[in-house]
């Protein structure tokens, strides 16, 4: 029996793992997510620190073990190496729970809510550290889990999918304490009420009626816009081979023709790379282009760009053409923002043996600005994002401060075969839409081809006649998109404002629970206060809280628990 019990905590580890890969696709067990937490958190109830970082380590290894496994479609170093790496991210929490719960107990529902309010921060705090460390990873944070959940995503107009990562965490640990609560030492049941899960699922039904109100007004002053998707589907074995380079060219005129034989199209939208070569300097490639549209509509064509440099190499782009009705380009848009191993290989000028572990011969370039591009005649403005850039925030709030109103997602997800990787992908692109109020849609070589409301509803999903996505063919939509004179939203105009303050915020709380857990006495718990108050006093203790405030560091959930602990310290030495 005593074996079993050492072994609790790690199933509990493995099984959090689980129900938080669950949550995400293929399975999309959305309602998971509001739970996986539990149980690592009821293991941890007990933990020392080495327990602690490793429990956190061990479910955030499953966790990206099975929610990147498309990974392997490309490298399993990578995938190994990613998954670990970002499994890292979970310790932080795993450490602040362990040591919240070893330092004050789970026996006053005061203290209760300040760990309850206080994790999310932890948690949201380190998500954003991986989204922005080293270029970033921001891949599968945890609001993304909710991305078809409408209602719960509107709050990501506020502060960012971090937001929603906020709040399921939120319910996470208020499920968790409640637990807790219910479990006395000896193992007796109390049953009474808990304001723990009371003030948790209060701030969800907020969130939800308050996402739900929204959503009623996404499609006032707006203007509609036709827009015909092209994909391809090129395999990734074939689309830089020379034999296949006539198939290439055949599918992109057959299914373009098609769609200008329709008509009433304001564009016409090509994947990201879908011409095989450097389109400003192929003949080949710019004749194609030029023979269709000068039939009268645009084309957005995703292609590779070079440049010639005085006494430097050759620079590679992954770049979008707008091509106007005369044939000429219009405006360009380089990348900015490339793939690690993917699109370039870091310090491969100085390691050259690191070339040998990626999918890629040579490196791309990194564009400097974004572009609003004008779609003519009406010039409605609307930016590119090609493939993972997407998945990056900022990218998407900066060209609609600059003027965007939609967005065009450019992608070749043929790199994961049939896999999740496609549906996590365009999971991402819901949130761009619902941060910025702003409609998108996607056009993938394989992939999800797809347009996106304001609200982060998805439609008119391109399917082939097996309702299979990995097919060639077009698809025809029509986009809601809001006036130039649109008021931003609070996250567009203030940014990860939620991410940046959290992590702030989670050093200073990890730092304030680990110090009162040194002080703790095995003999007197109460002298935990005691400690902490002799050695700060009441007074010092309210200026620290007030000075990590101003820091933007803690937040009001933060000074609640501060002044919350003030009182102790001056109960205790009275």
């Amino acid at each position: 029996m005593l074996q079993f019990q050492r072994i609790i905590p790690w199933i509990g580890a493995l099984c959090s793992g689980l129900l938080l890969a669950a949550s995400f696709p293929p399975l999309e067990w959305k309602d998971a997510a509001w739970i996986s937490f539990v149980p690592l958190i009821l293991g941890l109830r007990g933990a020392d620190y080495r327990q602690a970082v490793r429990l956190g380590f061990i479910s955030g290894t499953v966790f990206w073990l099975f929610s990147i496994h498309w990974l392997t479609h490309v490298t399993y170093i990578g995938w190994m190496a990613l998954s670990l790496y970002c499994a890292i991210y979970f310790v932080p929490f795993s450490i602040f729970v362990s040591r919240w719960i070893h330092g004050l107990g789970t026996k006053r529902w005061v203290r209760n809510l300040g760990l309850m309010l206080s994790a999310p921060i932890v948690w949201v705090g380190f998500e954003y550290v991986r989204s922005v460390l080293f270029t970033g990873f921001a891949w599968n944070t945890l609001g993304v889990s909710q991305y078809t959940n409408i209602p719960i995503i509107q709050w990501a107009a506020w502060g960012g999918v971090y937001a929603v990562s906020a709040v399921i965490m939120l319910i996470n640990m208020a499920i968790g304490l409640t637990i807790f609560r219910y479990l006395n030492l000896d193992g007796r049941w109390q049953r009474q009420m808990h304001p723990e899960l009371m003030m948790g699922f209060l701030i969800l039904a907020c969130v939800f009626l308050l996402g739900w109100r929204s959503i009623q007004n996404d499609h006032r002053d707006t203007e509609p816009v036709r827009i015909g998707l092209v994909q391809p589907n090129i395999p990734q074995s074939d689309k830089w081979t020379e034999a296949y380079t006539d198939e290439i060219y055949d599918r992109l005129k057959t299914l373009t023709d098609i769609l200008i034989g329709i008509g009433s199209l304001d564009i016409i939208v090509w994947p990201e790379t879908a011409v095989p070569d450097y389109i400003r300097s192929s003949k080949t490639s710019y004749d194609l282009v030029y023979n269709l549209v000068t039939n009268g509509t645009p084309i957005l064509v995703g292609s590779m760009d070079l440049q010639w440099q005085d006494d430097e190499p050759l620079a590679y782009y992954n770049s979008s053409f707008l091509f106007g009705s005369d044939g000429t380009i219009l405006q360009h848009y380089d990348k900015q923002h490339l793939v690690m191993f993917g699109e370039y290989t870091p310090l491969n000028r100085w390691l050259p043996f690191i070339d040998a572990f990626t999918p890629i011969d040579g490196n791309f370039t990194a564009g400097t600005t974004g572009t609003v591009f004008k779609l003519p005649p009406q010039n409605l403005l609307f930016s590119a994002l090609i493939c993972f850039e997407d998945t990056i925030a900022s990218a998407a709030r900066h060209m609609v401060i600059a003027g965007a109103r939609f967005l065009i997602n450019q992608t070749n997800d043929a790199w994961f075969d049939v896999s999740s990787g496609s549906k996590q992908h365009m999971a991402h692109c819901v949130f761009r839409c619902v941060e910025n109020r702003v409609p998108a849609v996607r056009c993938a070589n394989t992939g999800i081809t797809c347009a996106i409301d304001r609200s982060g509803r998805i439609y008119d999903v391109f399917e082939g006649p097996n309702g299979n996505t990995l097919a060639s063919g077009f698809k025809i939509t029509q986009l809601a998109v809001p006036m130039k004179t649109m008021s931003l939203t609070f996250y567009t105009q203030y940014g990860d404002w939620v991410g940046f303050f959290a992590a702030l915020a989670s050093c200073l709380l990890l730092s304030f629970v680990v110090r009162i857990t040194s002080q703790k006495s095995k003999d007197r718990p109460e002298s935990v206060s005691y400690r902490f108050g002799r050695r700060f006093g009441a007074q010092k203790l309210k200026t620290f809280s007030l000075r990590c405030s101003l820091l933007g560091g803690l937040g009001p959930a933060s000074i609640t628990l501060m002044n919350f602990l003030s009182v102790q310290v001056r109960f205790t030495l009275i």
